[in-house]
């Protein structure tokens, strides 16, 4: 009995692994949405408490129209890249903004920027390195232990389908953030 159940592990470990995908697709596909009902941040660091933080966003309420507010680190869209080209915010570091300067568009009229990446585009600063706090900081690891930490930015996506000309909730999901900066 043994015997005959070894021989055939690779079997069993085989439809292990397509119920697991299946179910994964399946409760993704039952708590997701699609992007013109959800506003996505996505964050140039590995250390985002990203459920805990999209819940801090959420508080309070949404605007119409939105369900969900989805934050995710950058390694997220490691197999595919088109949830990221079109998310609505973006946290970068300084010396990384200018590699993604295409996929951000300039900023809505009333928000100052703090750093001019040419072009229009601009972003503001939500973590100050030399003082060391920022947006959100609790939920955040701006800087990694031991190494030298720099200033991030918050930019808004080019590819958005919330900008102030369609129904403006990456300005406000923008808004909310910037109330978490000291």
């Amino acid at each position: 009995m043994i015997k005959r159940t070894l021989s055939r592990f690779h079997v069993y470990l085989l439809w292990a692994l397509v119920s697991v995908f299946l179910w994964s697709y399946v409760f993704s596909f039952l708590t997701d949405t699609g992007p013109q009902k959800k506003l996505s941040l996505y964050v140039s660091t590995e250390q985002v408490q990203d459920v805990e933080l999209a819940a801090q966003l959420e508080e309070g309420g949404l605007p119409d129209g939105i369900r969900m507010i989805k934050v995710h680190p950058f390694s997220y869209a490691m197999f595919s890249d088109r949830d990221l080209l079109s998310a609505d915010l973006y946290v970068v570091k300084a010396s990384e903004a200018e590699g993604w300067h295409d996929s951000f568009r300039p900023l809505p009229d009333g928000l100052a920027g703090d750093l001019d990446l040419g072009d229009g585009v601009c972003g503001i600063r939500v973590y100050d390195a030399e003082r060391g706090v920022g947006a959100f900081d609790e939920l955040i690891g701006y800087s990694a232990p031991g190494a030298a930490g720099e200033d991030y930015y918050l930019f808004f996506g080019a590819e958005s389908q919330h900008t102030e000309e369609d129904d403006g909730a990456a300005l406000w999901l923008a808004q909310r953030f910037l109330e978490g900066s000291h």
